[in-house]
This record gives structure tokens, C-alpha cells and sequence, in this order.
């Protein structure tokens, strides 16, 4: 692959890393606001991770049309390096570095929705209906 084609790929994760931050800081606040009685911010917060969340999905779109852009051995590749291979030049290792930071904010994300959909919605949570 080109030193181009992993720029665009690092970036398409460093915008992702940016969305989760924002997400992430969101889902934060709704906890404060949770933890203080406060449900006019609760409905705020909710409606203000919808903005991300969209983000999110347009980065999965885009990135799904850059990756299929790429030769089947390049995005063998990357699936390679995203499922834990070694990187073997400096183009993977940055691609690697930040897929990574980003892959594992999501799992912080997913965590700390997990534990605040439980607390607003007990055994209606999503997360309880689905059994994660």
C-alpha cells in the first residue's frame, strides 16, 4: 500500500478516536446528571450523543468505501493489522497506534453506556434484553 493510502486510513481513525472523545465525555455528563436527580440534562445529554453517534456511522461508511477502494491483498492487510498482526513498517505502525487508541475508547464507551443504561432502565436496559 502507499504511504497515501494508510494516511487516509489513519485519519478516517483518528476522526473516529475524536467522535468516541466527544461521545465519550457526553456519556460522562450524563452521569453526573444521573448521579444528581438531574433529568432535564439526562434528556439533554441523550439527545446531545446523537451527533457523534451519526459521525460514527459516516466514518464506518467512509472507511468501508476507502478499504474497498484497496487490492484484495491490501485489505487482507489491514484486516491482518486489525486483528492483531505485527505492523511491519513505519505507515503500519501509525495506522496500528491509532486504530488501536480508538478500538480501545469504544470498549471504554461501551463499558460506561453499559453501567449508566443499567442504572436508568434496570431490567429494561438494552443491554439486559440483549445479555451483554
Amino acid at each position: 500500500m502507499t504511504k497515501s493510502d494508510w494516511l487516509d486510513l489513519t485519519v478516517l481513525e483518528r476522526q473516529k478516536y475524536n467522535h468516541l472523545s466527544e461521545l465519550m465525555d457526553l456519556t460522562r455528563q450524563l452521569g453526573e446528571a444521573i448521579d444528581r436527580g438531574d433529568e432535564v440534562s439526562v434528556r439533554i445529554l441523550v439527545s446531545m450523543r446523537n451527533d457523534p453517534l451519526v459521525g460514527l456511522e459516516e466514518l464506518k461508511k467512509a472507511t468501508r468505501l476507502r478499504t474497498e477502494a484497496l487490492s484484495r491483498e491490501e485489505r487482507e492487510r489491514v484486516e491482518e493489522l486489525n486483528s492483531g498482526a505485527s505492523p511491519e513498517d513505519e505507515n503500519e505502525i501509525l495506522y496500528v497506534n491509532q486504530a488501536g487508541s480508538a478500538r480501545r475508547l469504544w470498549e471504554r464507551v461501551v463499558e460506561l453506556d453499559q453501567r449508566l443504561n443499567r442504572r436508568m432502565a434496570g431490567d429494561d436496559s438494552f443491554y439486559a434484553k440483549n445479555g451483554k
